[in-house]
């Protein structure tokens, strides 16, 4: 979808004004299905209306000329709301981008609105799935799962701690990136997140399919000179990835007690794989459990509850996690696992078992992609491929070759 309409854009097949107009009515019938915008950009058309004139005097401004886009309340929009999804900033409203805005809207992005964070909040509400609006969408990016799963927004931006936007995806039947830890600037974050303070959350795309996701990383990505803790590693291209001879592993037999239609996707996965010429690595633990400890410690220590000693003791059990995880992964390119433990449940808040199978990679700064498999009850499941530490383009084509595989 991202992909088609970018390219009609550039070609000059529809206008840019046109293009936001339309999807600004999707979006409100979606908002009014899921209550999943928090704010909404007034001045969208204007913005897609410069861009019309620019390509008519010097070309498109960018691979996303034009493209609607939504973006996570808590990444800095200027000159809209950023509330860090909290009433006692409802009035804060940044002057500058966030990195990953401007280098969005510097390739040509409309921002058509900011979208609701978590599933009930006292700022937003409650956010409705967009398939089962008795159910939850998953969180913390849940107006992004619902805005972009109801069909109001062609992709979406959204942030991953320990699943935020990985679950959203699964639960919504959407493909979802987490990049690895490093690779994204979180300026402009809201709460503000940062290499030092929580390694873990990092900003990626929600979309319709992998390809787009695929497009939208090589714009958001890089170092930016004021995220300290991005590294300058090359991103490399999906698209130059060989299946065939890629060493996957999968981490399903250990995750029985998770919904059996949801192993089963996984295991198609790995076939699918596997049918393209990947070698099977057999089963690649992931010690489920201590990674929940690690980080039921580390939101005990965010949240000032642990002594000096006990606070040294969390940051040495999850050196001692990535290190095992490290040793585990040595020889294997990508391993397929579950996303979530079931589909989307009736409304409720989210609980540390939803995010079981999301917290291995948010816990070593592997990418990980999310993408349905299928359904159960009428409702989307999901698998998960993470790869290595900035193998992102390697997850990546695994999860495009999974998706090209889907019967």
């Amino acid at each position: 979808m991202l992909i088609d309409l970018a390219h009609r854009i550039a070609n000059g097949e529809v206008r840019a004004v046109d293009v936001i107009a339309e999807w600004q009515g999707r979006l409100e019938t979606a908002h009014a299905a899921t209550n999943c915008v928090a704010a909404w950009n007034p001045a969208a058309l204007d913005q897609a209306a410069e861009l019309d004139q620019q390509r008519a005097a010097d070309g498109p401004v960018g691979p996303l000329h034009g493209v609607p886009i939504t973006i996570k309340d808590w990444i800095d929009v200027a000159g809209m709301p950023c509330t860090g999804g909290e009433a006692a900033h409802r009035d804060r409203v940044p002057a500058r981008d966030a990195t990953v805005a401007a280098r969005l809207r510097a390739a040509g992005a409309v921002v058509l609105a900011k979208t609701a964070v978590q599933v009930d909040s006292e700022l937003f509400g409650v956010v409705r799935h967009p398939l089962a609006p008795e159910r939850s969408p998953g969180g913390s990016s849940s107006g992004e799962g619902a805005a972009v799963g109801a069909g109001g927004s062609p992709i979406g931006v959204g942030s991953d701690s320990g699943g935020s936007i990985r679950v959203p995806a699964a639960w919504c039947g959407l493909a979802g990136l987490k990049p690895s830890a490093g690779r994204v600037s979180t300026v402009g974050h809201f709460p503000h997140a940062g290499e030092r303070l929580d390694g873990r959350t990092q900003i990626g795309p929600i979309a319709w399919s992998v390809r787009d996701l695929a497009a939208v990383l090589p714009i958001i990505a890089g170092p930016d000179g004021l995220d300290a803790g991005l590294a300058p590693v090359p991103l490399g291209d999906p698209s130059a990835v060989s299946i065939r001879g890629l060493r996957v592993g999968w981490a399903l037999d250990a995750a029985v007690e998770t919904n059996g239609s949801i192993v089963d996707a996984g295991h198609r996965a790995v076939d699918t794989l596997i049918a393209s010429g990947a070698e099977p690595a057999g089963e690649i633990l992931q010690h489920f459990d201590e990674a929940m400890t690690v980080t039921l410690g580390y939101w005990q220590r965010r949240a000032g509850r642990l002594s000096g000693w006990d606070v040294d003791a969390n940051f040495g059990a999850w050196d001692r996690y990535r290190f095992r995880m490290l040793r585990a992964h040595a020889d294997v390119d990508v391993v397929v696992m579950p996303a979530t433990t079931d589909p989307a449940p009736l409304h409720r808040e989210m609980t540390v078992e939803d995010y079981r199978y999301t917290l291995p990679a948010s816990l070593t700064g592997a990418p990980a992609v999310v993408l349905p498999m299928g359904s159960a009850g009428g409702l989307p499941v999901a698998v998960q491929v993470t790869a290595a530490r900035w193998d992102d383009d390697i997850a990546l084509a695994a999860a495009i070759a999974i998706e090209d595989g889907r019967s």
